[in-house]
């Protein structure tokens, strides 16, 4: 029987699209879902199953099948352990220094390829200058600002007229600092350009006609409207730093220096230095357990005027 109306008609086109998606649902889910989640459970959840697991025992030894279980007892030498504490500090410093340099920076690069009246080709030279940092390798940056900081024959140390030898040392935390945010800056600066991109530009239009110059437009609507991606760059610069730092620290300072420890490092040292893996691995679920509660309350309070 053929539908008598539109209405009619288009109920029974709804309805066997419906069913059709709901069968093809459960074929999407089973051809890709299912594959990812199990490398997901492989890659991730596994690991850090294991990890909890272990910081319960002492491993000391360095063979798994010798662990002797100590309960809390790792979990309390580390949270008494006055080297933990600053090493946690020093990830503070260095996340608080990333988070002014690369969230203001980000922000005025951003404003300055999409407002300030560049052409195509421009835009395009900028963008693959700033944006290039975040894809060099890890052993190129080391050794170019490991020698530009060198106090001997650094570029840096010859532009402030000294031969300080301890002038890395002295100053790691805050070289530390500069070189994460440098390596950061680019891959920020294209999330906000697609933002601010997006902005409708009506917005700006009726800005203009109450008379609103382009400082007071970057504060009325252009950060207004970026502000989820600007967020998504605090929480997002936390969670990767905190685990993150190490990759820069390791190879420029290594771990014998208390000064220049951080997380990673630390639970690198006892893992690999002092062989007491159960310690090792209860620290990097403290350091777990800090990143997610860090992030989740910041995430919290900064969205918090969004959800009400």
């Amino acid at each position: 029987m053929k539908p008598r109306n539109l209405n009619e008609k288009l109920k029974t086109i709804e309805r066997k699209h419906t069913n059709f998606s709901f069968g093809g649902k459960y074929s999407f889910i089973l051809t890709f879902g299912l594959i990812t989640f199990l490398l997901y459970l492989f890659i991730c959840v596994a690991p850090a199953i294991t990890s909890i697991s272990y910081g319960f025992f002492d491993v000391s030894s360095g063979t798994i099948d010798q662990k002797i279980f100590v309960g809390y007892e790792n979990y309390k030498t580390i949270l008494s352990d006055p080297i933990f504490w600053k090493s946690l500090g020093n990830d503070g410093l260095i996340i608080l220094g990333k988070e002014v340099i690369i969230v203001v920076l980000s922000v005025f690069f951003a404003v300055a390829m999409t407002k300030f009246g560049l052409n195509k080709k421009e835009v395009g030279v900028y963008r693959f200058i700033l944006y290039m940092p975040a894809i060099l390798s890890i052993v190129f940056i080391v050794y170019f600002w490991d020698n530009f900081f060198d106090g001997n024959y650094g570029l840096f140390a010859k532009m402030l007229g000294t031969d300080d030898i301890a002038f890395k040392s002295e100053y790691a935390i805050p070289i530390i600092t500069f070189v994460a945010s440098w390596c950061g800056i680019g891959y920020f600066m294209i999330i906000l350009i697609s933002s601010i991109g997006n902005i409708p530009e009506s917005l700006y239009e009726a800005a203009r006609l109450d008379g609103a110059n382009q400082f007071t437009q970057l504060f009325r609507v252009t950060l207004p409207q970026v502000k989820p991606q600007i967020i998504f760059l605090i929480v997002n610069i936390i969670s990767t730093s905190l685990a993150g730092n190490m990759n820069l620290v390791l190879p420029f300072y290594g771990v014998s220096n208390e000064k220049t420890l951080v997380m990673g490092t630390y639970v690198y040292y006892y893992a690999n230095n002092k062989n007491m893996l159960g310690f090792s691995n209860a620290a990097a679920v403290l350091l777990m357990i800090i990143s997610f509660v860090v992030c989740y309350t910041l995430n919290n309070t900064l969205t918090k005027e969004e959800k009400k």
